[in-house]
């Protein structure tokens, strides 16, 4: 069943019986593979399975989106009516959904659109980067790129040596990645690195462990399951995964453990974001591994302080 302005959110048992009655009495049979328009938001039901999945679009998604879906995935597995079910985001959006109740084939490749790397603004905090003292001079304070560069999207880079850098750009990350495969390493290198983004500056991400062969990335958009079945094909012998937790589980896998970079919970309950969710991503922030490794980062040098 399809509908204007549908909810995605179940909050209980009742509601869950509600909407299977309204399904049942009004909803039309599909038989095959369904070809549906886009939704910026929806859910799938499994009653034999017991699993409910849902998603909606990044509008007026509160800061830290990623990590935001999560804590709602796991609030509602835990809410009253739901034991028993096995409850979590569809990271796939649509398509995720219509396997739920209609299993079928992976999906096949489908036509590249040409994304390049686009690196987002030095003016104004930028001096320069020396690449045999792997130093980055900027100006006023170490975190001004969180504020003149307006990024999108922070990608970090662990090379052969165990040599951590960063990069802010653009870009969304999940079509990046699926376009430029792994070409996006010398891409990066040949980009002066960026000092280390904050929570609250960007909104999805990746860490490329080289050595390991292992991409993580990390949004809170919809990855449909084409754009990941490209991703891993222009990734051949890699892993390729989703990182749990959005920027937090950024940072646990690159072991930084500094608290300032993660938003605080004033300001979480400032953007929209309830008491509960927030203790449940605390939780969950204090118990992501981290990365064991002494990554080495570029130094930040600060010049015409304030």
């Amino acid at each position: 069943m399809y509908e204007k302005y549908g909810r995605w959110h179940l909050a209980g048992a009742e509601d869950r019986a509600s909407l299977v009655k309204r399904v049942l009495g009004e909803g039309r049979p599909v038989i095959g593979d369904p070809e549906t328009a886009r939704s910026c938001q929806g859910i799938a039901l499994d009653l034999a399975t017991r699993r409910y999945r849902f998603y909606s679009c990044a509008l007026r998604m509160p800061c830290a989106g990623a990590a935001h879906r999560e804590s709602m995935a796991l609030h509602l597995a835990g809410s009253p009516g739901w034991e028993g079910w096995d409850v979590a985001h569809a990271w796939g959006g649509d398509e995720e959904l219509r396997r739920v109740v209609l299993p079928g084939p992976p999906p096949g490749p489908v036509e590249d659109s040409p994304v390049e790397i686009d690196v987002a603004s030095r003016d104004y905090w930028f001096v320069g980067w020396d690449p045999e003292a792997r130093t980055i001079t900027v100006r006023h304070d170490k975190s001004i790129a969180d504020t003149f560069a307006g990024a999108t999207c922070l990608v970090s880079v662990i090379d052969d040596d165990t040599a951590l850098a960063h990069w802010q750009l653009n870009n969304t990350v999940a079509p990046l990645l699926a376009h430029q495969g792994e070409t996006v390493v010398c891409a990066l290198a040949a980009e002066p690195p960026y000092p280390l983004a904050a929570e609250d500056a960007v909104s999805n991400g990746a860490v490329i462990d080289v050595r390991r062969r292992r991409l993580r990335y990390w949004t809170a958009d919809v990855v449909p399951p084409v754009c990941l079945a490209q991703m891993r094909a222009t990734w051949p012998g890699w892993q390729v995964e989703r990182l749990s937790w959005g920027h937090l589980g950024h940072l646990a896998a690159i072991g930084e453990h500094s608290g300032e970079l993660s938003m605080t919970d004033a300001e979480l309950f400032d953007a929209s974001w309830g008491a509960e969710l927030i203790a449940m991503r605390n939780l969950a922030r204090d118990a992501l591994p981290a990365e064991p490794r002494g990554l080495i980062a570029p130094q930040v040098l600060v010049v015409d302080r304030w």
